[in-house]
């Protein structure tokens, strides 16, 4: 890669990158002495696999890849930004975990009438225990946001592998299945929030089952990775049964969610316009920035996609 970059060092901006990114992407690449060019290029940042052809390099500005993991030959490096969006992610989360619990859209909604009504107020949850499906950066930033708030957290991920972000991290397969939780590792009646933060991928897609949802009792859910891990009737099944209290969804399955989506008329769901992990330009300079230090000197970037895995 850095031997390509040297014989020719071209870059090339997809048309569908933000408009308002442009004069940065532009003055980093001139920056680091790469041309930028209209035509095939070494590096091309993109998220649409049909602008790569060519590339011996891709970035995806984005942390999503589901359009690009899957397509891109075999030898293409592909590189994705995180950047500053598990922090943004975190406090996404806590915000709504916290919302949640101080009853914010009942006090909004009494004090837009001028009603003093102190009747039910807030309390602490007396379960204090959360767990998170997903332990990459995302998911670990929101582990430690929710364990600064006094929850044990769980983290839920492929390989199980320990991470100081939770109190204690489960391979996936072994507690969290199709229709059921391992009742010796998590105990339903002590869960209060359940984050997804998970990628697309054929092994997330439809990960959390009606089963599984039955598994709970009164969760409060909250879905910042994608949609397509939970079908929203799925979702409106156990809102309906109460194993799911309230649903906090900044993605859902088709976007922009319709209007005539059930999900917009419950009170016990609360949707924001996929808001959570915005990207910034500066995230993607700096990525990429970090990216190529690490390609010429001739290390693996820290940002690279495992293809087979999707992320």
């Amino acid at each position: 890669m850095a031997d390509a970059l040297r014989r020719r060092p071209t870059v090339r901006l997809g048309d569908d990158v933000d408009p308002t990114w442009r004069d940065a992407l532009d003055g980093w690449a001139r920056a680091h002495g790469l041309e930028v060019t209209g035509r095939d290029a070494t590096l091309v940042i993109t998220t649409d696999p049909g602008q790569a052809d060519g590339a011996a390099w891709v970035h995806s500005p984005f942390a999503g890849v589901e359009h690009l993991a899957p397509v891109l030959p075999d030898g293409v490096l592909l590189t994705r930004t995180t950047g500053t969006m598990p922090q943004r992610i975190a406090e996404y989360v806590l915000t709504w975990v916290l919302a949640e619990r101080w009853q914010v859209a009942r006090y909004l909604t009494q004090s837009a009438t001028a009603a003093w009504d102190a009747s039910n107020p807030p309390v602490a949850p007396e379960r204090r225990e959360a767990v998170v499906l997903g332990t990459g950066a995302m998911g670990a930033a929101i582990g430690r946001s929710l364990g600064g708030l006094g929850y044990r957290v769980v983290g839920l991920s492929r390989s199980g592998r320990p991470d100081d972000a939770f109190d204690v991290v489960l391979p996936l397969a072994e507690a969290f299945s199709g229709e059921s939780l391992d009742a010796t590792r998590l105990d339903p009646t002590r869960i209060d929030v359940l984050v997804l933060a998970l990628p697309h991928t054929p092994e997330t897609d439809g990960l959390v089952t009606p089963g599984l949802l039955r598994c709970f009792d009164g969760v409060h859910l909250v879905n910042i990775g994608r949609g397509s891990a939970v079908r929203t009737a799925t979702l409106l099944d156990a809102l309906d049964a109460g194993t799911v209290r309230h649903a906090t969804l900044d993605v859902v399955e088709r976007e922009p969610l319709e209007a005539k989506s059930p999900l917009w008329r419950r009170s016990d769901v609360t949707v924001t316009p996929h808001v959570s992990g915005l990207t910034l330009a500066s995230d993607v300079v700096g990525a990429l920035d970090a990216a190529l230090a690490e390609i010429r000197a001739g290390v693996r970037p820290a940002s690279s996609v495992a293809r087979e895995q999707g992320y």
